[in-house]
C-alpha cells in the first residue's frame, strides 16, 4: 500500500511540474546539440605492433626463446619505449610538426588580444622551448597502451585531420621499429669496436714478439752459429738482408713516385719509371704543350689540345698507378720472402744442438708468439662475425596492421554526448521538479505542510470546477456560496472538514470557563500572502457553523483590502474604519451589522480601502471591546484578517483568537514564505491558540490516481 502511495505521489509529482521537466530536458539537450556541433571533429587513426620476445639471429637459424616470466616486462618496457621522448621527438622531427598548424607554435587567442590592444607581447619562446610545447602538444594527442596480455601494442594518434592523424600513427611505429634495429646495430657495433681494439693491441703483441725473436736471433746468430755447428744460418742471414735491403729500395721508390704523382711532376715520373712507353707518352706531352702556348689560350684549337693533353696525363697518371702497384706486389713479395728465410732461420735454430739454456730462451719467445697470434686469431673472428651481425640485424617487433586514414571521427561521439545529456537532463529535471515541489514552490501534499510547517493539516479545498458553475446563483457569486447551493459538493466537505478539525482542537486545547462567562471562540483565518482564497474560506467557514444553528459572527478584518461585502453583494452603510478612528457622527457599530443573504451569519462588513496605517485600529481599545462583546453574544466569531507577509494587523489580531486556520494556496504559496508566516503567527498568538492549516484550491486534473470518491459527492 505504502508502495502503491509513493507510486502515486511521484506520478502526481511528474504532472504538475512537467513543463518544467520538459522544459530542463529540453533547453540542456539544445544546448549539448549546439555544443556538440561546434565542436572541431577529430579523428583517431590506429596502428598495431606485434613484439617478438625470442632472440633472433640470421648467422644462426635456430632462435632462442626468451623466459615467458619475464616476457610481461618486456612488453611493458617496449610500451614504455615507444612512448618515450626520443621516438616523439623522431616524429616530430620527421613530420617537421613544429611549424605544423596544429601542433606547432601557432598565434595565440591571447596574443592576438594583447596585440589588438597595443600591448608589448611577451618574448617568443626559445628554440627549445618551442620544440617542448610541440612535444607536449603531440603527446597529448597520442594514446600507446598493450592490449589486455597480449604481445600487441595499439600506437593511436588524434588529430584533425585523419590522412594526417594515420600518417603520424604509421611514423611513430615505423620510428619505434627503426629506433629498434639502431639501437641494436649501435649495440653491435659497440661490441665490435671494443674488440677491435682489443685485435689491434693483440696484432701488435705478434708484431713485438716477431721482433723479438727476429731481434734475438739477429743478435745472437754468430754464437748460435757456433754452438750448432752450422754454417747455414750465416747463408741465411745474408740472404734475410739482401731480401730487406730490395724491400725497403722498393718502398722508398714507391714513395718518390707517390710523390711526383702528387704533384703531377711527369717529367720527374717518366724518368723514375724509366718504360718507352712513358717517354713517348712524355714526348707527346710536351709537344701538345708547345702547340698549346703557339695557339693561344682563348682559341679553338688550343681547347682542342688541351683536351688532348688532358688524356694523355690521364694515361701517365695510370700509368704511373699501374707502376707503383706492380712495385707494391714486388714488396709484397720480398716480404713473403723475407717471412720465409726468417722461418728458415727459426727451423735451422729449433733444429740444432743447442744448450737448454739457449733452447729454453729461443722456446720461450716463440709460445709468446704462438699465444698472441692464437688470441689474435680468436678476436679476429670474433670481430668478422660482429661485422656480419651489424649488417643482418632484425627488429623484434613488427607493424601488424598499418593505421589507415578514418573515415568517421573518434570526437565528438555525438550518440554518446546526446545520450548522456538526455540521462542527465532527465535526472537534472526531475531533481528541480523535486527541489521547487518540496523545497522553493508550492505545498502540494499533507507531507509537505506537516515537515515543513510542523503544523497540522485540517482539509484540502479543490479549485472551482467547471461543473460548478451551474450551482451558484450567477458567475460573479462567490465560491462560498456552494456551502448552501451545493452542500454535498467537494468544497462544502473540505469546509466542514476544516470545521471538524477546529471543534477536534477545540476539545484537546479547551481551557477553563472564562470567570465573566464568555463562551465564544473567536477563529482568525489568515495567510501569507494575497490571492490565496482567505476571504473565501472565511465566509464559508462561518456559513459552514451558521448552518449548524450556532451563532456565528464574521468580521472583515482586512481593513487594507475588504472583500467580504464583494463576495455577499452586499454595501456597508458606514466604514468600519470610520467606527474605528472614533467618528461617531458617521457611523455605529449597528449600521455596520448585516446578515447574509444565504443564511442566518451575521457579518460585520469592512467598507472602502484603508489609505492610512491600520496597525494601530487593530490594536485600539475600541476593536478589544468588539472582540469582548461578540464573544457574549456570538458562539463563533470569525476574523477575515490580512496576509501576514505584507501587512502586521494579523500579527496583532492572532493575540485575540482561540484558533488561527492558515490558508495555503495548492502548488502556489511559497514554503519559504509561509514558514516565515507560520513562525511570526506563532510568536505573537494566544499562547493557548492553536493553528491548523488549509490547503486550498487543489488543482485536481494535475492529481495522480483518479478520484474514485468525487461522483458521490455530486447531487
Amino acid at each position: 500500500m505504502d508502495a502503491e502511495i509513493d507510486l502515486k505521489g511521484i506520478l502526481g509529482l511528474i504532472r504538475r511540474q512537467l513543463w518544467l521537466i520538459l522544459s530542463t530536458i529540453a533547453a540542456i539537450l539544445v544546448l549539448a546539440i549546439v555544443f556538440t556541433y561546434s565542436l572541431t571533429p577529430k579523428y583517431t587513426a590506429t596502428s598495431l605492433v606485434l613484439v617478438d620476445t625470442s632472440t633472433k639471429n640470421l648467422l644462426n637459424s635456430d632462435n632462442i626463446l626468451s623466459n615467458p616470466n619475464a616476457d610481461n616486462s618486456r612488453v611493458e618496457s617496449e610500451v614504455g619505449i615507444l612512448k618515450s621522448d626520443r621516438i616523439l621527438l623522431d616524429v616530430v622531427s620527421e613530420n617537421n610538426l613544429v611549424s605544423d598548424s596544429e601542433f606547432g607554435i601557432a598565434v595565440s587567442l591571447k596574443d592576438r588580444i594583447l596585440r589588438w590592444l597595443r600591448i608589448p607581447l611577451p618574448p617568443a619562446p626559445t628554440g627549445e622551448e618551442a620544440l617542448s610545447r610541440v612535444l607536449a602538444s603531440f603527446k597529448s594527442a597520442i594514446t600507446v597502451g598493450r592490449s589486455g596480455l597480449t604481445y600487441l601494442i595499439t600506437v593511436g594518434v588524434i588529430s584533425k585531420d585523419p590522412a594526417k592523424a594515420a600518417k603520424l600513427a604509421n611514423s611513430m611505429s615505423e620510428t619505434y621499429i627503426r629506433d629498434q634495429i639502431n639501437a641494436k646495430v649501435s649495440a653491435t657495433l659497440t661490441k665490435r669496436d671494443t674488440i677491435q681494439k682489443q685485435a689491434e693491441a693483440a696484432n701488435a703483441a705478434i708484431v713485438e714478439n716477431e721482433k723479438n725473436f727476429d731481434s734475438y736471433i739477429t743478435s745472437n746468430i754468430d754464437r748460435l752459429e757456433k754452438q750448432a755447428n752450422s754454417l747455414g744460418l750465416t747463408t741465411l742471414r745474408t740472404e734475410l738482408e739482401k731480401v730487406n735491403q730490395d724491400r725497403a729500395d722498393e718502398l722508398s721508390r714507391i714513395e718518390s713516385l707517390q710523390k711526383s704523382l702528387q704533384a703531377r711532376d711527369f717529367s720527374t715520373l717518366v724518368t723514375q719509371v724509366g718504360l718507352d712507353a712513358l717517354n713517348e707518352l712524355q714526348r707527346q706531352r710536351e709537344g701538345l704543350a708547345t702547340r698549346i702556348a703557339a695557339a693561344g689560350d682563348s682559341s679553338t684549337e688550343a681547347i682542342s689540345l688541351r683536351e688532348e693533353l688532358a688524356k694523355v696525363d690521364k694515361s701517365l697518371a695510370n700509368a704511373a698507378s699501374q707502376e707503383v702497384n706492380n712495385l707494391q706486389q714486388t714488396v709484397n713479395t720480398h716480404q713473403q720472402r723475407a717471412n720465409e728465410v726468417r722461418q728458415k732461420i727459426r727451423s735451422a735454430v729449433l733444429q740444432s744442438n743447442l744448450p737448454p739454456e739457449v733452447l729454453t730462451e729461443i722456446y720461450s719467445l716463440q709460445q709468446s708468439s704462438e699465444i698472441a697470434r692464437n688470441q689474435y686469431q680468436t678476436l679476429l673472428a670474433r670481430l668478422q662475425e660482429l661485422d656480419a651481425q651489424a649488417s643482418l640485424q632484425l627488429p623484434d617487433s613488427r607493424v601488424v596492421s598499418a593505421a589507415l586514414t578514418p573515415t568517421l571521427p573518434s570526437f565528438p561521439n555525438s550518440k554518446v554526448i546526446l545520450g548522456l545529456a538526455l540521462i542527465v537532463s532527465i535526472g537534472l529535471g526531475i531533481g528541480l521538479a523535486i527541489l521547487r515541489e518540496y523545497f522553493i514552490g508550492g505545498f502540494v501534499s499533507e507531507n509537505q505542510i506537516e515537515a515543513v510547517l510542523k503544523v497540522p493539516l485540517s482539509a484540502i479545498a479543490p479549485r472551482q470546477a467547471t461543473d460548478d458553475h451551474h450551482k451558484l446563483a450567477s458567475p460573479t457569486s462567490s465560491l462560498a456560496d456552494l456551502m448552501v447551493t451545493s452542500p454535498l459538493s467537494l468544497f462544502s466537505e473540505s469546509v466542514r472538514r476544516l470545521r471538524l478539525t477546529l471543534d477536534q482542537q477545540e476539545r484537546k486545547n479547551s481551557a477553563p470557563k472564562r470567570q465573566d462567562g464568555d463562551d465564544g471562540k473567536i477563529i482568525m483565518v489568515s495567510s501569507a500572502l494575497p490571492a490565496e482564497g482567505k476571504s473565501t474560506m472565511a465566509l464559508s467557514l462561518a456559513r459552514a457553523y451558521a448552518l449548524t444553528g450556532k451563532r456565528t459572527l464574521l468580521i472583515d478584518c482586512d481593513l487594507r483590502k475588504p472583500s467580504v461585502n464583494k463576495h455577499l453583494n452586499l454595501e456597508p452603510n458606514h466604514d468600519f474604519i470610520d467606527y474605528l478612528r472614533q467618528d461617531r457622527s458617521t457611523a455605529t457599530l449597528t449600521s455596520l451589522i448585516m446578515r447574509d443573504p444565504l443564511s442566518n451569519l451575521t457579518v460585520l462588513l469592512g467598507g472602502r480601502r484603508s489609505d492610512i496605517a491600520t496597525d494601530e485600529l487593530v490594536m485600539s481599545e475600541k476593536m478589544g471591546r468588539i472582540l469582548a462583546s461578540a464573544r457574549k453574544h456570538f458562539d463563533y466569531v470569525i476574523l477575515d484578517t490580512p496576509p501576514v507577509e505584507p501587512v502586521v494587523d494579523g500579527l496583532y489580531l492572532s493575540r485575540h483568537a482561540d484558533m488561527v486556520v492558515f490558508v495555503i494556496k495548492w502548488a502556489s504559496t511559497p514554503q519559504s514564505s509561509a514558514k516565515r508566516a507560520v513562525a511570526a503567527l506563532k510568536e505573537n498568538k494566544n499562547p493557548d491558540a492553536g493553528i491548523v492549516t488549509l490547503l486550498n484550491q487543489q488543482d485536481r486534473t494535475k492529481m495522480s490516481g483518479n478520484y474514485s470518491y468525487s461522483g458521490y459527492y455530486t447531487e
